[in-house]
């Protein structure tokens, strides 16, 4: 066993133990008045987002004070992806929850060299954990989840998010309104990583994003690959952390995509 393989088992306990953190304080926010402020183009950050992000990283700092973070309201270091490093979206949703629309998680991820390792997403309205560990298997409140088996376009249920720039949504646009057409149906979430961890309990078949940061998808991508799916960029080359855009799927349906948007990839 590697040593990055040795501690995975603790990794998972702190990431597990920092989401429920996280949770709690976003769980004791959410009956509260909201303090929402603008990042940028319809991009807003809250006081929950903040208070969030301190309680995750109090639990890491405290269980590994030598690991690097790189979170989303700007702890750590942005950049860092060599060595091992937590990479943390306090509150995944934000618009979500700053209209009191009830779908958001917090979502930690680990890195070893730049690849995700152990990931734990928890939304903590609903009291659904979902984890993974490299070669350790994807669960939801402990119990082992898998993707779905449907492999026809015309009976998946699709989701996707819409990004902030309005080139990312004239791009998702061209894609819908090929595959609307052809799925079951179809589903904004709001949240990139539960889009994503849907995929790996089965509930959606195929997730897709345009403008994704890595702290949307760290955690997502261990849950999604540990449950049996895929990660794609839309042009059908492997997906690596670096990349914006993903299609995130059971491992049936993106031959049929590909084939259906053809060079709109």
């Amino acid at each position: 066993m590697s040593p990055a393989g040795a501690h995975l088992e603790v990794w998972l306990l702190t990431a597990i133990e920092a989401a429920m953190a996280g949770g709690a304080v976003l769980r004791s926010h959410w009956p509260q008045p909201r303090q929402v402020h603008e990042k940028g183009f319809r991009d807003w950050v809250t006081s929950a987002d903040v208070a969030a992000q301190d309680a995750i990283v109090a639990v890491i700092r405290r269980h590994h004070p030598d690991h690097r973070v790189r979170a989303e309201e700007g702890e750590g270091d942005e950049e860092a992806t060599s060595g091992v490093v937590w990479v943390i979206d306090p509150l995944d949703g934000t618009t979500n929850f700053a209209r009191r629309f009830p779908c958001f998680a917090v979502s930690i991820g680990l890195l070893v060299e730049g690849e995700p390792v152990v990931g734990a997403i928890y939304d903590p309205l609903k009291e659904m954990l979902f984890t993974a560990a490299r070669g350790r298997g994807a669960f939801l409140n402990g119990r082992p989840i898998r993707v779905s088996a449907v492999d026809h376009l015309e009976q998946a249920l699709i989701g996707l998010d819409w990004g902030h720039r309005n080139e990312t949504r004239e791009r998702i646009l061209g894609w819908l309104s090929r595959l609307a057409v052809r799925c079951q149906t179809v589903r904004a979430i709001g949240s990139a990583a539960l889009g994503m961890a849907y995929v790996a309990a089965g509930w959606l078949d195929l997730y897709f994003h345009f403008a994704l940061q890595p702290w949307d998808v760290a955690a997502a991508a261990v849950i999604v690959r540990e449950a049996g799916g895929s990660l794609h960029r839309p042009d059908g080359a492997p997906w690596s952390l670096r990349d914006a855009a993903a299609v995130v799927g059971n491992g049936r349906l993106e031959r049929a995509v590909w084939a259906l948007l053809g060079d709109s990839v």
